[in-house]
């Protein structure tokens, strides 16, 4: 899967502690013949394979390991070199592999002494065996985490071939039938379902009613017949009906197309596990990588077992697993189908997965349900506030299908604040906005102009004539000032869906948009990189978007392997910047063919992005050739990631259930205005009033992604670093060296 080259963080990390490292070529099958197949690896030997898919060292089905003997010759070779611990990276097989060969180490030494095929000294040396293991998996199917390496590179896939499909079924009015891989679990395919547009997901978890034959026919019927240019459906490898009879692209191809329909199948196969990794996958493999190494690290020092354990992430932390406990919950999934359990199936699939099927079902809807005569057809109005942001076109076709549904209406202002003060506004149709989702920048028009004490009685006189019961707001911090203003005028409940690149929003740990603009940094920076792979050696500074919050600048740093990070939350001086200079200086005379930098915009007011540049050619000199890039607007564009596509639909369906409740309260007051968020894996409203955060600089009080600057530094610097301490001023305080 794209990003399990962990071994990155692995390898860095430990040759940082002097700690050797070896690493097995072709998975098992290599621990069982050895030789050349496990080799010693340096700093230098894990260079330049974050951008690149699949794995560097290789992986391979091992007959072998699978027998008592194999596993006998694995240990030999391990023992013959002095290790005993494994950072094991696969899925369930592979872990409980590892799992296995633990539980057996003692009596294969044991065997392997008797039949002197080892040395005593060695033996004992190697008295246990340490396991670690990380989950790469595209079918993010391990119970107990929330994310496994390699589920997101593989959405991207998905998705991007979803929409090429739907350009060309809407130019053909023609229908599609996507299978996706997902032998045992449907989550691709039900993430990809919500990131949308999606008529139908077919998953193992949920399966279909009795009568699904019958439904899908008349629903795909219903779609043509209101004129929609095409239908796409989803189908998980594994998706099956609730007697557990498989359910295939072909079979439900034959099914409308019996029915005179125009359908096509695409399978994608491996197509999904190839690629670039995501942004995500990166800094995930890294994190893991990490940690395990740290693990690790605590058992080689001690010389002290430890208890086998899978390192994973789980509500936005890496958190330790007991490895058989992990595989027990994932391997009981199976058996919930086997009994038709597929509440508890889902249940075990993790936090959300049901409300996700939920939602899903709720994105796919056509019919509209009628209102009960004396019933009021809820009013909710959504405006954009501040810059663009990808995710947000998804958002609100989110909002309108699901409000469509129930019998109600969504009124949209163009052009945000501008819409509601000059009263430029329009009914928002669910088939108006179907193919949203897909498409970047904010359709509906959004712009900087804030709610404030000068507009906000004409802004609210709009409202009372359109007789709004509520309001929804998507954007960043001018969406935050503009609801603390209407907190002084509590009218209708209000709404704030974070949406912006700079992630900034406080009260969530991600605001829609901010995935998307990272994965463009993280291209951007993997084209500079090959953009110099045949010239001298050189170093780039690049300044990235981000305001006074250095999110994107941290986090791309991460993914992208940068060598120095500087961001507005630390302060940057000068002896920081030529130590970090002397560093790169040091990397480069130790072989390293180019340096990264990343910058935020406003890091510094007076250390700009040209000042960096000029220091650090000065510094290096004859060394290698600095160069600057500003990558500016290119950051806003591009078509929203599966995240931000998901996020946004997830945010909007949460809105609607709470509207339904917040509108039918007696009395409001300012704390029916909130922020929606995700914090950990959990939904969030928090009242505007409550949160915390720095006004004038626009930014949260705490950010959670500040513990991961540490990493970029242990990951990117060569352990040796005797240039840093030649030149480095007796005054600095940034070198660990001195």
């Amino acid at each position: 899967s794209s990003g399990i080259n962990a071994e990155y963080g692995v390898v860095r990390y430990l040759t940082h502690q002097g700690i050797p490292v070896f690493c097995v070529y072709n998975g098992y099958d290599g621990l069982c013949k050895g030789g050349q197949l496990i080799k010693q690896m340096g700093w230098k030997d894990a260079l330049g394979i974050l951008s690149k898919g699949g794995t560097m060292i290789g992986t391979a089905r091992s007959p072998a390991f699978r027998t008592r003997e194999g596993r006998k010759m694995a240990a030999k070779n391990l023992v013959e070199r002095k290790i005993n611990s494994l950072v094991v990276i696969g899925g369930d097989g592979s872990l409980t592999g590892a799992s296995i060969f633990k539980t057996e180490w003692p009596d294969l030494l044991s065997e392997l002494l008797k039949e002197k095929q080892i040395f005593p000294g060695n033996a004992k040396a190697c008295s246990f065996l340490n396991i670690v293991g990380m989950v790469g998996s595209i079918d993010n199917d391990l119970c107990g985490t929330d994310m496994t390496i390699g589920a997101d590179s593989a959405l991207h896939r998905i998705v991007d071939a979803m929409d090429c499909l739907g350009s060309t079924a809407a130019s053909h009015n023609r229908t599609f039938i996507l299978e996706v891989m997902g032998r045992h679990c449907g989550y691709l395919a039900l993430i990809s379902a919500i990131a949308g547009p999606c008529d139908w997901c077919f998953i193992p978890e949920a399966p279909p009613e009795e009568n699904w034959r019958e439904l899908i026919v008349a629903k795909m019927k219903r779609a043509s017949e209101a004129s929609k240019r095409f239908g796409m459906i989803l189908i998980a490898e594994g998706a099956a009906d609730q007697d557990g009879n498989p359910i295939k692209a072909e079979q439900v191809k034959q099914l409308l197309s019996d029915a005179g329909m125009d359908v096509r199948v695409t399978v994608l196969g491996h197509v999904q596990r190839g690629g670039q990794p995501s942004a995500f996958d990166r800094n995930l493999g890294s994190r893991l990588g990490c940690e395990a190494a740290r693990v690790m690290t605590e058992g080689v020092k001690s010389g002290v077992e430890i208890d086998p354990c899978i390192v994973s992430l789980k509500n936005n932390k890496i958190i330790k697993l007991p490895l058989m406990e992990a595989i027990k919950h994932t391997h009981s999934v199976k058996e919930c189908f086997r009994k038709k359990d597929f509440a508890k199936a889902q249940e075990l699939r993790g936090t959300g997965f049901s409300k996700k099927v939920e939602i899903s079902k709720m994105l796919s809807v056509m019919d509209v349900k009628p209102v009960a005569e004396g019933t009021k057809r809820l009013h909710i109005g959504a405006a954009f506030i501040g810059a663009p942001a990808p995710g947000m076109n998804s958002g609100i076709r989110a909002l309108a299908k699901i409000a469509a549904y129930h019998g109600n209406i969504v009124t949209v202002f163009h052009e945000g604040v501008d819409g509601m003060v000059g009263a430029d506004y329009a009914q928002l149709s669910p088939d108006e906005c179907d193919l949203w989702s897909m498409r970047g920048g904010c359709l509906a028009g959004a712009s900087r102009s804030t709610i404030n004490p000068s507009n906000v009685k004409a802004i609210l006189t709009q409202f009372k004539k359109l007789e709004l019961d509520c309001l929804v707001l998507f954007g960043g911090f001018e969406a935050v000032t503009s609801t603390l203003t209407l907190a002084d005028h509590v009218t209708i409940p209000v709404y704030l869906i974070p949406s912006t690149i700079s992630n900034n929003v406080p009260g969530s740990d991600f605001s829609i948009g901010c995935d998307t603009a990272l994965n463009t940094i993280v291209r951007a920076v993997d084209c500079i990189k090959q953009s110099a792979a045949s010239t001298r050696k050189r170093v780039f500074v690049i300044d990235v978007m981000g305001g006074n919050c250095g999110y994107l600048a941290v986090l791309s740093g991460l993914a992208s392997g940068a060598d120095a990070v500087y961001i507005p939350e630390q302060h940057v001086n000068i002896d920081q910047l030529q130590c970090d200079a002397y560093r790169v200086m040091d990397k480069i005379i130790q072989g390293c063919k180019r340096g990264i930098i990343i910058r935020n915009e406003n890091s510094s007011p007076h250390y700009k992005n040209d000042f960096v540049t000029a220091l650090y050619a000065e510094e290096g000199k004859d060394k290698f050739v600095t160069r600057s890039a500003v990558l500016g607007h290119i950051q806003q564009g591009y078509s929203p990631s599966p995240f931000d596509r998901a996020l946004a639909a997830s945010f909007a369906c949460k809105v609607y259930r709470d509207i339904v409740k917040r509108t039918t309260k007696p009395e409001l007051t300012p704390a029916d205005l909130v922020v929606v968020g995700i914090r950990g894996s959990v939904t969030t409203f928090t009242p505007v009033l409550q949160l915390k955060m720095d006004i004038p600089r626009r930014v949260p009080v705490d950010n959670w992604w500040l513990d991961l600057k540490p990493l970029v530094q242990t990951l990117a610097l060569p352990p040796n670093t005797a240039t840093v301490q030649d030149n480095c001023t007796d005054t600095c305080t940034h070198c660990d060296e001195k």
